[in-house]
């Protein structure tokens, strides 16, 4: 990683710790930037209820790419190793 990388990889992280989590939602948002959360703090619990369940089944759908994806490589793979063997 070059010098470049390295800046770009601190001026990230540096970024990420403003961040902190919404104790409500659970989100990260930057508390000196915002004064309420800018993903719940205009919703009401039902409003809330529905965030978090949206939250929850993106979560579940890129767990389930993330798989797809593990299991599309190692068949990559074992064909690579057929194909080599043959």
């Amino acid at each position: 990683m070059g010098v470049g990388g390295l800046a770009a990889r601190a001026a990230l992280l540096k970024e990420q710790l403003k961040k902190k989590p919404c104790k409500r939602c659970g989100l990260h948002y930057d508390h000196d930037k915002d004064a309420e959360c800018p993903h719940c703090g205009h919703l009401d619990e039902a409003g809330l209820h529905q965030l978090l369940a949206k939250k929850e089944r993106e979560r579940r759908g890129n767990s389930r790419l993330g798989n797809r994806m593990l299991l599309a490589a190692f068949l990559v793979f074992v064909i690579m190793l057929l194909i080599v063997g043959a």
